[in-house]
């Protein structure tokens, strides 16, 4: 039986880190608890690694993501030494995410393979990965003519187009509702049955472009509802695709809100430095002139990852900026077309917490939780969950417990993975109070709930 070769160049990765086995063990843990992966690892697992074992994917990728963060700098799977050769059950989609062919086919072949429980779980089960976004630049593209096979049928017509837009408040409104694991899989089904029917029928070129828009909004639906459930690998290439289908669209406003969303996943993932680039690529293909709702949204994510990087200047900046442009909107109600004042205020609390103005974050979360619909399940959790910590921060346990409470009112209508870790975070934030009666209470109804498997 062959012997392994050491990794020589895992060995060198872990020198220009300064990391010790035991350190790149738990940096790999805590990337995968982010991504809803319960990992173990410890020293002993890095020090077979380097004596040439190679861990299952997505194990590799979460290394090379750990090495990423660590050295400033992008550092490849290949590069780590742990990557595998191909295998004969890999799926082509995790082996190149940019595939080949025009963003239509590309959305086809990802919803077929997310339709069929197998292959669902081999990208479900992949991780996020750094080196695999797509190009963030924007440059409209013209959009692919079906061939003629395909455009036989029916032409497509505004009625269509106005489907389009009512199935995106439809899924919009089920997800602020009960989470994005409800109905996700229904979105997926819809997006390749109904939809990949209608952009294969003929029509006029600019119906045809609005047509490719209300795709690309119902692709980054998906994207975002896949995140919510879990998924950020998933989630990582619906955006790529709602990427494509706005540049064929020549839709700037929905490409600079997908690089906004992607912002937003690389933040809660922890990846803070390719968050804040994700933004900063929002912000310049929104430019100057777009809608002030839009700017407004694009500035608000730029300025809590200039927070999380500690550019205090720059972040109070573009606050000031997102707030003046958040004046100005008049855009129709809609979930591309209009940016809540509940969203921004909570956008500002958690820009706020990063500065370290607590007590003004839990200001603008409790103006946020009072301005929630009660029937926006997820929306309104999370905000109360974001209240009820920095309450505690603050030291008012009596307060923070009456926020719980109302979390546990709305967290049995959501499947939502960050639901899920507000739960997780309330247990461990009271266990030390749990003597005091107001965390009793509150504990006691939280044991009565249990965070669900990650959902498909």
């Amino acid at each position: 039986m062959a012997r392994h070769q050491p990794n020589r160049h895992l060995a060198r990765l872990l020198n220009e880190a300064r990391w010790n086995p035991a350190e790149l063990a738990r940096t790999v843990n805590d990337l995968g608890a982010a991504q809803g992966l319960r990992l173990r690892y410890d020293r002993t697992s890095v020090a077979h690694w380097l004596t040439g074992s190679r861990p299952r994917p997505p194990i590799p990728d979460l290394v090379a993501s750990a090495f990423s963060r660590r050295c400033g700098r992008l550092v490849t799977t290949r590069e780590t030494g742990l990557a595998r050769g191909p295998q004969a059950t890999e799926d082509p989609l995790l082996a190149d995410q940019d595939m080949p062919g025009n963003a239509l086919d590309r959305l086809a072949a990802l919803t077929h393979a997310d339709t069929d429980p197998a292959r669902r779980a081999v990208l479900t089960g992949s991780a996020y990965d750094l080196g695999a976004t797509s190009a963030t630049f924007w440059s409209p593209e013209r959009p692919a003519v079906p061939p003629p096979a395909r455009a036989a049928g029916p032409r497509a017509t505004p009625a269509d187009v106005q489907r389009l837009r009512w199935m995106v408040h439809i899924f919009a409104d089920l997800m602020e509702r009960h989470g994005g694991a409800h109905a996700r899989t229904a979105l997926t089904a819809y997006l390749t049955d109904d939809t990949s029917r209608l952009l294969a029928a003929p029509a006029r070129p600019s119906l045809r472009r609005e047509l490719l828009s209300g795709a690309g909004q119902l692709t980054h639906l998906l994207a975002r509802m896949s995140m919510d459930a879990g998924h950020p690998s998933l989630a990582q290439r619906y955006f790529a695709a709602a990427l494509g289908l706005a540049r064929e669209a020549d839709d700037r406003g929905l490409f600079a809100t997908t690089l906004r969303a992607m912002s937003t996943q690389a933040l809660y993932l922890g990846f803070e430095e390719h968050a804040g680039d994700l933004a900063d690529a929002a912000v310049d293909t929104a430019g100057r002139r777009a809608d002030p709702a839009l700017r407004a949204f694009v500035l608000s994510q730029r300025a809590l990852t200039h927070a999380r990087t500690r550019r205090r200047r720059e972040a109070v900046r573009d606050l000031t900026a997102a707030e003046t442009q958040h004046d100005r909107a008049t855009g129709l109600p809609g979930p591309f077309t209009h940016y809540p004042r509940p969203g921004l205020d909570y956008q500002h609390g958690r820009t706020l917490i990063a500065l370290g103005d607590t007590a003004g974050a839990t200001r603008l979360f409790s103006g946020a939780a009072e301005a929630r619909a009660e029937d926006r399940h997820r929306s309104s959790a999370l905000t109360r969950a974001r209240l009820a910590d920095t309450l505690l921060t603050l030291g008012h346990l009596e307060e923070s417990c009456v926020q719980w409470h109302v979390f546990l009112d709305h967290y049995p209508s959501l499947r939502s993975a960050p639901a899920d870790q507000a739960l997780r975070r309330l247990r461990g934030s009271l266990s030390g109070f749990r003597r005091r009666p107001y965390a009793a209470a509150v504990l006691h109804r939280a044991r009565g709930l249990t965070v669900p498997p990650s959902p498909t």
